[in-house]
């Protein structure tokens, strides 16, 4: 559908990438084209039947949609998420395209949100499911569902349990099932039942007997256009009819068609003994419905509702029992009993009750009628199901612009195959069927509907967001980035005088990366495999990939980042990739079409002085601050760090998998025990960074080669030009060897040091780290 294209336009992009489009073109219905191959002159019959919304499922609708409202607004006092949830209101939960608005909302924010805003967001999630079941299910599965939500059962009760709102929907919800009354003799309790069927079931069994009277009134013309020889097939609109499917109230049309086969003609009519056999497709919402309304079909709607009855009642009385007050008890009892009773009742009803069974029509002849149940939740196989059954009638339980433009543009095609295929001769044999020609009678569509309710709401609203998504992709195209592949340089052929035509080597080794075991439950070493490189699958202590002798990557998720932060975990894996790997990195993978951040404006805004517990912005800060070889890089998708590893490992030696994994614990334990050697130098290497002429580039090589402070003395001028160039040679080279004076202040900034904590021989005979 054009509206799920239209919250996130990356989607469109990820589609036309993978399936290696470079052009994009829109065809909405407001186009002569599309126009013209929809509408026809037959046009078929659309039945739309409004129902009243039931007064108890009209208060348990508004019950739902306050509690909704309410747990909004508890959700927008969170202070990170009062600017994202501003434009969501309770007329939005309704709509199908609320839950990925409001992950939008919630997905930056959600690893700073309190155990209290995320079960808010769950609560609000299981209202939204009693408000879908409301209107799909019988009372019987509400009350169900709404005990596994709120009951002892649950894990967590809802926050909304104890609201007014919630206790009247618990009461209404009940009363629509059982209730417990006392006798007028003796006081004694007793339960009553209440058997409420869904309010559209009637209207199926009405639709279905419709369906069957056309269908056999057509065969009985047939059958005498077949006795008097007028006529020919062309007449009789049966089983070889398809027809599209529209609303008239949108833009949405219905056209008849007939379908193209190669059969002869009947020349006799069918006996009295053939079986009539209309079909009629259902089209449900889910497959809960789905189930639910093949049961109701197979056994009627007493056995259906016995049944689930006594099954709530035989799970419903246990739980009851253990309870503790005497009224929850007795009535346990009760259910018990009331669901043997029901067990009894169901033995009685007869078996063959429902719609599917063999009946007699008013003329004497046999009738069954075919009736299939699909959902429409699976893409493309509702098409698939219709082009296998060609229906004489559908019957569309919930509104959906789904089903209906699937079932229109299924029609549609076929008057197209038949219009194009089939040519008319008037030298036909007597053999051939012309097939297309005369009346064609349409097919029957009915559209089940409660007025003034949530189902009514979200239809209309589909019907919105088509329209505004082809306008938004229409926008999105003309600002669109294409993509255009460069031509491939023709690679030279190679000598044959060159031992033979054989490679060179550096074509022959094949590049190299060492991987961890745990990294092959994401998708990146299949990338890197895919850009030719040849994946070492090895258990290394230090990095998730070795890229060369000197690059370690670690890769981090968004949610794993902030549990290392949290943690103080990244900092000990940062601590081991410097000490092993001189090109150190962080990779951080993120989805584009989330956004994210690490610390909301609220957090930040009234943060202290000092780094807290929470303060991921500050850790993050910190990291990068201690350890200045570690480099992070952000990549949007396994595709952009596998381009990135490649460029990386040009012109760098390949990776030691031996010696990757030879790094054990106690290699750790040592470097960690040298680390603390090493701090103890930093004071000297503090004023080898004060020098004249020391640049972060040369400080590294020149504390390598010196060794120490006193050392820096023992380097002539040739030596320090070959480390740091001539300019930056003579300024450290004149003030090493100043004047007397000059070196009499200095004497006297080293006993300032001196005085601060140590003597001069002690910074001038301190080891430089090496390392570093």
């Amino acid at each position: 559908m054009p509206d799920s294209f239209t919250r996130s336009h990356v989607q469109l992009e990820k589609v036309m990438q993978r399936c290696f489009l470079n052009d994009l073109e829109v065809w909405p219905r407001i186009r002569k084209e599309v126009q013209n191959s929809l509408k026809q002159e037959s046009q078929p019959e659309v039945v739309q039947i409004t129902l009243e919304l039931p007064k108890q499922m009209l208060e348990l609708q508004r019950h739902i949609l306050n509690i909704v409202q309410s747990t909004l607004a508890e959700l927008k006092k969170d202070p990170n998420l009062e600017l994202g949830l501003s434009t969501l209101d309770a007329k939005d939960s309704v709509s199908a395209a609320f839950e990925v608005e409001l992950r939008q909302v919630l997905d930056p924010a959600w690893q700073n949100l309190g155990p209290f805003a995320r079960r808010l967001v769950n609560d609000l999630n299981r209202v939204r499911r009693l408000l879908t079941e409301l209107l799909r299910g019988d009372a019987v599965d509400f009350l169900r569902l709404l005990d596994t939500l709120c009951g002892k059962e649950a894990q967590t009760a809802p926050v909304w349990l104890h609201s007014p709102d919630a206790q009247a929907m618990l009461a209404f919800a009940k009363g629509r099932v059982y209730e417990i009354c006392r006798s007028q003799h003796d006081s004694t309790p007793f339960l009553r039942k209440k058997l409420e069927p869904h309010a559209k079931w009637s209207k199926i069994l009405d639709a279905i007997d419709r369906t069957i009277s056309k269908v056999a009134a057509a065969e009985k013309l047939f059958e005498k256009t077949a006795a008097s020889g007028v006529g020919d097939e062309n007449n009789f609109p049966h089983s070889d009819m398809e027809t599209l499917i529209d609303e008239s109230d949108s833009d949405v049309e219905i056209v008849g068609v007939k379908t193209v086969k190669n059969k002869k003609r009947r020349t006799v009519p069918p006996s009295a003994s053939e079986v009539l056999e209309p079909r009629i497709l259902i089209i449900a919402p889910d497959d809960r419905s789905r189930r639910q309304l093949s049961t109701f079909l197979h056994r009627g709607a007493e056995a259906t509702l016995l049944d689930n009855l006594g099954s709530y009642f035989r799970d419903r009385a246990p739980r009851l029992r253990q309870e503790s007050g005497l009224s929850i008890v007795r009535e346990g009892a009760l259910m018990a009993q009331e669901a043997d009773a029901a067990a009894q009742e169901l033995e009685k009803i007869r078996p063959d009750g429902g719609a599917l069974r063999l009946r007699e029509l008013p003329d004497g002849r046999p009738c069954h009628p075919r009736i299939d149940v699909v959902t429409e939740d699976a893409e493309g196989q509702l098409e698939v199901h219709m082009e296998e059954m060609q229906p004489h009638a559908v019957v569309v339980f919930e509104p959906s612009l789904h089903a209906i433009r699937a079932v229109e543009v299924y029609y549609a095609t076929l008057h197209w195959r038949a219009s194009a295929c089939v040519k008319l001769e008037p030298e036909a044999s007597q053999e051939e069927v012309p097939l297309l020609g005369g009346d064609i009678s349409p097919l029957h569509v009915y559209l089940l509907a409660f007025d003034d309710s949530i189902e009514n709401h979200r239809y209309q609203q589909s019907l919105v967001s088509e329209s505004q998504g082809i306008d938004s992709i229409i926008k999105f195209r003309q600002h669109m980035t294409w993509r255009v592949d460069l031509p491939v340089e023709a690679t030279p052929a190679e000598s044959s005088r060159r031992g033979g035509g054989a490679r060179a080597l550096q074509a022959m080794a094949k590049p190299r990366v060492v991987v961890d075991m745990r990294e092959f439950r994401s998708t990146l070493p299949f990338m890197l495999h895919l850009r030719g490189l040849v994946v070492e699958p090895v258990t290394i202590p230090v990095g998730d990939y070795i890229l060369s002798r000197d690059i370690c990557v670690e890769r981090k998720a968004i949610v794993d980042l902030v549990q290392s932060l949290s943690s103080g975990r990244l900092y000990q894996q940062a601590q081991n990739m410097c000490r092993h790997y001189g090109n150190p990195m962080l990779l951080v993978e993120f989805d584009p079409a989330k956004g994210f951040i690490l610390q909301s404006s609220y957090a930040i805004a009234r943060r202290e002085i000092e780094v807290g517990t929470k303060d991921l912005l500050g850790k993050l800060s910190l990291l990068v601050l201690h350890f200045p070889k570690l480099r992070i890089m952000w990549s949007p998708s396994p595709r952009f760090t596998a381009d990135f590893f490649m460029k990386l490992k040009e012109g760098r030696y390949q990776p030691d998998s031996k010696a990757a994994a030879q790094i054990d614990a106690e290699d750790l334990e040592e470097d960690t025990e040298g680390a603390h050697k090493t701090q103890s130098n930093s004071a000297a290497f503090e004023v080898l960074r004060k020098l004249p002429g020391i640049t972060p580039k040369n400080m590294h090589v020149l504390a390598r080669r010196a060794g120490n402070l006193a050392g820096l003395l023992d380097l002539s001028l040739g030596e320090l030009g070959e480390i740091m160039g001539d300019a930056n040679a003579n300024q450290l080279h004149s003030f090493l060897r100043a004047s007397s004076q000059t070196a009499a202040t200095q004497d006297r900034g080293l006993e300032d040091v001196g005085a601060a904590g140590g003597t001069q021989e002690q910074y001038l005979s301190a080891d430089l780290p090496e390392d570093q």
